[in-house]
C-alpha cells in the first residue's frame, strides 16, 4: 500500500535549502584549509545565498498566486454574474361592483269610482287614456277649462262658456248643467244631493 505524503511549502523552501547549506559548509571548510582570504570564501556563499533567497521568494510567490481568492476570480467570470431577479407580485384586483338591479315599475292602479259615479259612467270613463262615448273621457278634467278635449266635438255655447272645472263650478254643472251653462248638449236632469256631487268631485280629483 502506498501512502500519499502532503509536503507544505515551507518544508519544500526547507528541502531545496537544504543542499545550498552543505555545499556552503564545504566551501567554507575549504576556504579555512586553504588559507584563503575572506573575500574569497564570502563570495560563494554569498552568490548561493542570493540564489536560495530568489527561490524562497518564488515558491512565495507561487503559493500566494494559488491561495489568493482575488486571483481565482476572473473579471469574465464577475460581469458575466448577473443578479437574481426578484419575483413579480401579483397586484389583487378590486371586485368589480355589480350593478344595481332596477326596481320593477309597480303600476297604480286606478281609484275606484264611487257608486254615485254610476249615473256619470253611462256616458262618460274616467280612466286614462279611456274612449270618448256620448260624453268626452273626464281624465284629467278637474282643473281644466271646459271644452277643451281635443277628441271630442264640444257645443259652441260650452267651448265658449270660458268655466274652469273647480269644486264650485262642478256642483253647479251636477246639480243642473243647463243653468251653469245655457245652450250645451249635455241630456242630464242633475244631482240634487251634495254630498254624493262631491263624492264624484273627490274621484275626478284622482283621475289626473
Amino acid at each position: 500500500m502506498q501512502t500519499t505524503t502532503q509536503i507544505t511549502s515551507n518544508e519544500r523552501i526547507a528541502m531545496r535549502k537544504a543542499p545550498i547549506t552543505i555545499v556552503t559548509t564545504l566551501a567554507l571548510a575549504l576556504a579555512a584549509c586553504s588559507g584563503g582570504s575572506e573575500d574569497t570564501a564570502e563570495t560563494p556563499a554569498t552568490a548561493e545565498t542570493a540564489e536560495a533567497a530568489e527561490v524562497v521568494a518564488t515558491d512565495a510567490t507561487i503559493e500566494a498566486t494559488a491561495t489568493d481568492p482575488a486571483v481565482e476570480a476572473s473579471p469574465e467570470a464577475t460581469a458575466s454574474a448577473k443578479p437574481t431577479p426578484e419575483p413579480t407580485k401579483e397586484v389583487a384586483k378590486a371586485p368589480e361592483a355589480k350593478p344595481e338591479p332596477t326596481p320593477a315599475k309597480v303600476e297604480v292602479a286606478s281609484a275606484e269610482p264611487p257608486a254615485s259615479y254610476a249615473r256619470c259612467a253611462v256616458c262618460h270613463t274616467a280612466n286614462k287614456g279611456g274612449e270618448n262615448k256620448l260624453g268626452p273621457n273626464l281624465y284629467g278634467t278637474y282643473g281644466k277649462a271646459a271644452g277643451v278635449h281635443s277628441s271630442f266635438n264640444y257645443s259652441t255655447a260650452l267651448k265658449d262658456s270660458g268655466v274652469t272645472w273647480t269644486d264650485q263650478n262642478l256642483h253647479a254643472w251636477l246639480e243642473n248643467p243647463r243653468t251653469l251653462i245655457p245652450g250645451n248638449r249635455m241630456s242630464f236632469p242633475g244631482l240634487k244631493d251634495a254630498a254624493k256631487r262631491q263624492e264624484i268631485i273627490d274621484y275626478l280629483k284622482k283621475q289626473r
